[in-house]
């Protein structure tokens, strides 16, 4: 830990996470001083996504939590296209897999594999929070690969899941190491890459003076490049709480003849989520083919998903995945904004 840290400890720093989805933006914050939590509270605010400006009341929130501590870190999740993992780190693997390295932030997890994103994804999310700054932007595969560690780590192949409202990623894990990964949107009306809207990916540089896709969130390695910021002399953050297991739920519901305002409400819900696992399923089917026939992966038998689950999972879906692709599934409640909050506090000050 630098000497600036050291100082900056005794001090009340305060980690705000930010989590957005099409119609909510989901705050944790955290105040840590002297290396301990002394307070925690969340915000949750109702808004109309615009994928070019931060909403309002949200700005205007994040403004004055800056005004009351000294030291204040914003960190925020991607969930935008443009996004993904691969096995291995070198340029030889990004181009395996079609991805251009000059063009895209990445970041190398236990020197075996590696998330990134388009420099043109980092600029977005920091022109969303220029009025307010952005500390550090999160690859959720970052926080996959933390609830993964978390858990007693499989010896096979197995396929893990982080479901969030808009959007959930797959990775084929083998112990730390990673075979598959892949992104996907599942809300139609922000199912885009920003990348979309600028022609000429080679105009867009890369972002300084913020630490993007978890640069400081390296599991279980230190630090191996001069691009940290100076905030990420820091260790490993292998052993966060493990989150706890919920049995699957049966939200069939019986309909009388007269159904009152709530149970209506209840069905569009059922209904909405239905609609969105049967395309969670279309992915995750599509995936797995890829998985099996593409020669450029491991591609070895799995035989269960292991799910965490920050939104909602219908029982339809766990039975869909049991009885169609013969698989054990398995379930794990987890907040992601707080996970993301714990991380960061752990980065800067372990």
């Amino acid at each position: 830990m630098s000497l600036k840290s050291a100082i900056q400890k005794k001090f009340q720093n305060i980690f705000v996470a930010v989590v957005l989805t099409e119609n909510e933006c989901n705050i944790r914050c955290k105040v840590v001083k002297n290396g301990e939590v002394v307070k925690t509270f969340n915000k949750v605010f109702t808004i109309e996504f615009s994928s070019e400006i931060l909403d309002k009341n949200v700005e205007n929130y994040l403004i004055s939590l800056q005004e009351e501590y000294q030291f204040v870190y914003i960190a925020f999740l991607l969930n935008s296209m443009g996004q993904g993992a691969i096995s291995g780190f070198s340029k030889e693997f990004f181009t395996k897999n079609s991805v251009d390295i000059q063009n895209v932030t990445h970041v190398t997890i236990s020197n075996l594999w590696s998330t990134y994103a388009s420099f043109i994804e980092i600029k977005w999310a920091k022109n969303l929070f220029s009025e307010v700054g952005l500390d550090l932007i999160y690859s959720p595969f970052i926080l996959l690969n933390d609830f993964v560690i978390s858990q007693k780590l499989k010896n096979k192949p197995t396929l893990y899941i982080l479901n969030s409202q808009d959007f959930f990623i797959l990775a084929v894990f083998d112990n730390k190491k990673l075979h598959f990964g892949a992104f996907f949107k599942t809300q139609s009306d922000t199912s885009f890459s920003h990348s979309s809207e600028v022609n000429d990916w080679e105009s867009e540089q890369k972002e300084e003076n913020i630490a993007t896709l978890g640069e400081l969130s390296e599991m279980g390695q230190e630090e191996d490049n001069d691009e940290m910021s100076e905030l990420s002399e820091l260790g490993d953050i292998d052993d966060l709480q493990s989150v706890d297991s919920f049995s699957d739920f049966d939200d069939t519901k019986t309909i009388g003849r007269f159904k009152g305002l709530d149970e209506v409400r209840d069905e569009d819900t059922n209904l909405e989520l239905y609609g969105r696992d049967l395309l969670v399923y279309k992915y995750l089917k599509s995936s797995l083919e890829e998985y099996y026939h593409n020669p450029i992966y491991l591609s070895e038998f799995i035989e269960e998903i292991i799910i965490f689950d920050g939104y909602e999972v219908s029982s339809e879906l766990i039975h869909q995945l049991e009885d169609e692709l013969m698989m054990d599934v398995e379930i794990h409640k987890v907040d992601l904004v707080d996970r993301m909050c714990d991380i960061a506090i752990k980065e800067v000050f372990q």
